[in-house]
């Protein structure tokens, strides 16, 4: 490999960095460093490395400063973007290369993501989970370490029948508050309005993509393709009364989003069921108890299941419920908006875990065309 091509000032970003920060620290500690600053002719060694062959794919993204080193190559591709933007928002790993901070590889990803992702991705970052299948290689070579079951803060969630998922619940990896500042921080740059647009679209720390999806549904503003209400809360604690302790054996309960009225003086509680959320051995046993918890202090809840997120008509039901007892002036929408609301479900009910994947040529062409009508019309085209 020529020497300038990846040295110890390169930077790891974009895709290749969300998927490392994806990777559960256990699998990418089986991983030894990768020979990124070897002699290594036509990356033969570079491409059969472990971290590189079982997580992290080909090509891999970095960041340069220097116009005539952008490239598109099938092992190296190259992201052009001003040195001063990534002063203070790089990370050493334990693989020997810098990486991107979170905030900074989201910055990236606004170039390869819809908008829509972008705020997924975001979600993802700032939340308590993440969205990870290991290879049969990676997992053979846990077993073998007896490492399957290392406590590293990520927990793996399966389901009833103990099967594991590729959801997994984790500490958050970046606040929202940092992703406000930098985007205060980058107000300028090239991509900077995108980013700062799609960090207004973040309520709170969610726990799960089907919280995530909720949310945006609610939060984000009819031209979005939401319904543009942000008297809501994420996560939010209730302290039980000594009754309500008893059913749950705990002091407080963690409620997945919390509805206020307009005026704020009434709530409503909505509690997440299904596939993409609690699907874990016992938790629906603990999500009614929670909620009957809760609803012995007087507080009202009301479970919502994945199918009601994701069927229309079902969600309109839920919506004229708030709206009838929180008194939420939810507006009629434009046929412009119900295009753009039909575009935010056509993303956020995708495949979630592709979010990392890379980009056929067409689908990049689209997505750069789709976050430019965002940028200077602040709304997407019909797809």
């Amino acid at each position: 490999m020529p020497t300038d091509s990846f040295n110890e000032h390169s930077v790891v970003c974009d895709k290749t960095a969300f998927k490392y920060y994806r990777t559960p620290p256990r699998y990418l500690g089986a991983c030894p460093a990768p020979p990124l600053f070897e002699p290594d002719p036509r990356y033969r060694r570079l491409r059969t490395a472990p971290l590189i062959a079982e997580v992290l794919g080909l090509p891999l993204h970095v960041l340069t400063d220097d116009v005539k080193k952008r490239s598109h190559g099938e092992t190296l591709r190259f992201h052009v973007i001003d040195p001063e933007l990534r002063l203070g928002h790089t990370r050493e790993t334990v693989h020997g290369f810098r990486l991107a901070s979170p905030e900074l590889m989201l910055f990236t990803l606004s170039r390869t993501l819809t908008f829509n992702q972008l705020v997924m991705a975001m979600y993802e970052m700032c939340g308590r989970f993440t969205l990870y299948d290991p290879t049969q290689r990676l997992e053979a070579e846990l077993v073998m370490r007896n490492a399957s079951e290392l406590f590293d803060g990520w927990s793996r969630i399966v389901s009833e029948s103990g099967k594991p998922t590729s959801l997994w619940s984790r500490p958050p990896l970046v606040s929202l508050a940092e992703l406000k500042d930098f985007a205060s921080e980058i107000e300028g740059a090239r991509g900077a309005r995108l980013f700062s647009r799609a960090v207004d679209c973040v309520s709170g720390v969610t726990a799960s993509p089907l919280e995530a999806q909720l949310s945006m549904l609610l939060w984000m503003s009819p031209n979005l393709g939401g319904w543009g209400y942000r008297n809501i809360q994420n996560n939010c604690h209730i302290k039980l009364s000594k009754s309500a302790g008893l059913l749950t054996d705990m002091h407080s309960a963690e409620v997945d989003l919390r509805v206020l009225s307009p005026d704020g003086t009434q709530e409503w509680m909505l509690e997440c069921q299904g596939k993409a959320i609690h699907d874990r051995v016992g938790a629906g046993t603990k999500d009614a108890l929670r909620a009957t918890a809760l609803q012995s202090m007087g507080l009202n809840v009301t479970m919502v299941t994945n199918s009601q997120i994701h069927d229309q008509d079902k969600f309109a039901v839920l919506l004229d419920m708030l709206s009838e007892k929180l008194g939420i002036p939810f507006p009629d929408k434009t046929g412009r908006q119900i295009i753009a609301e039909n575009n935010l479900r056509t993303d956020i009910f995708g495949d979630w875990l592709a979010l990392s994947n890379e980009p056929t040529p067409a689908e990049l062409k689209a997505r750069r065309l789709n976050n430019r009508a965002r940028r200077e019309h602040g709304h997407a085209p019909k797809r």
